[in-house]
């Protein structure tokens, strides 16, 4: 990927049909609260996505070797800011799965979080210094 606009159309595809159908029908089924969805499958949803998402990293993290962040045009800057709003939801949801006592051990959900926990703070930098521009 060249840039940061590339890269956030791609993310926005991905994101866009997660899950696809299995989750339109999901969300379709539930009525609160009456009935839910099994709690598991709704937890390997989430932890399946963020899986999907970070395997754009490495992705971003070449464009923001190849790009100084203070010469930023609008449009990638923008991008970048979306980017990093959908990395900051990501982190939250793999939280808000670890704060549950069943999965305080979970080793890959805990890597996963570290490791996007990590981008964050590269992302969120980078993006402050793009903002002094």
């Amino acid at each position: 990927m060249k840039d940061f606009v590339e890269l956030n159309q791609r993310l926005q595809n991905l994101t866009a049909g997660l899950d696809g159908d299995l989750w339109f029908k999901m969300v379709a089924e539930i009525q609160p609260p009456h009935t839910f969805p099994p709690t598991q499958e709704v937890l390997d949803m989430v932890f399946r996505d963020a899986k999907a998402i970070s395997g754009y990293v490495p992705d971003m993290m070449a464009i923001m070797r190849r790009h100084i962040p203070t010469e930023l045009d609008i449009a990638n800057y923008q991008a970048l800011m979306s980017t990093a709003g959908l990395i900051q939801l990501a982190v939250r949801l793999l939280l808000m799965i670890l704060i549950l006592p069943e999965y305080h051990d979970h080793q890959d959900l805990i890597t996963t979080f570290n490791a996007y926990r990590q981008t964050l703070i590269f992302v969120m930098d980078y993006l402050e210094q793009a903002q002094k521009q």
